[in-house]
């Protein structure tokens, strides 16, 4: 499965190299996903952990909940646009195209599956962090005018 991976991102990678727009879109979405793997790549698992303070639940919250909205809309908008479609294309191209959209969207461990993914943890977090500023005490109006209202 490695192996196989290696070999699609490597075409993928070329093929994103000469296909215009949405050869910018996939090579966005490589840059992307390196760059979330740098940074959650220490983090992620059951032991990670993020801590805030009364003084900073809201504030903190209100930061993440913000991304997320701004994550969903981007998501939403692009999502369409990320399947490839090629019209009377001949064996290479539509290999190409196949290989293409499993790595995009239809394979499990595909961009948009890892987005969805990291959308639903961070709505997680949303939640925790709702949940220590209710047990910080404070009221409803406060925690929905940082954190929205609870999802």
């Amino acid at each position: 499965m490695a192996q196989e991976n290696e070999v699609g991102d490597a075409l993928l990678g070329a093929v994103a190299g000469v296909g215009g727009a949405v050869g910018a879109a996939v090579g966005a979405l490589f840059r992307a996903d390196a760059a979330l793997d740098k940074t959650l790549g220490s983090t992620q698992g059951a032991g990670a952990r993020f801590e805030v303070q009364k003084d900073t639940v809201l504030a903190s919250g209100k930061i993440i909940n913000d991304q997320l909205a701004l994550l969903k809309l981007a998501y939403r908008d692009a999502y369409a646009k990320l399947r490839v479609t090629l019209d009377g294309a001949d064996e290479v191209n539509e290999g190409i195209a196949i290989a293409w959209n499993s790595r995009l969207v239809d394979a499990d461990d595909s961009y948009s599956e890892r987005i969805e993914m990291y959308i639903t943890s961070l709505t997680n977090l949303v939640e925790q962090l709702r949940t220590s500023a209710e047990q910080y005490g404070f009221n409803d109006e406060e925690i929905s005018a940082s954190l929205g209202v609870r999802a």
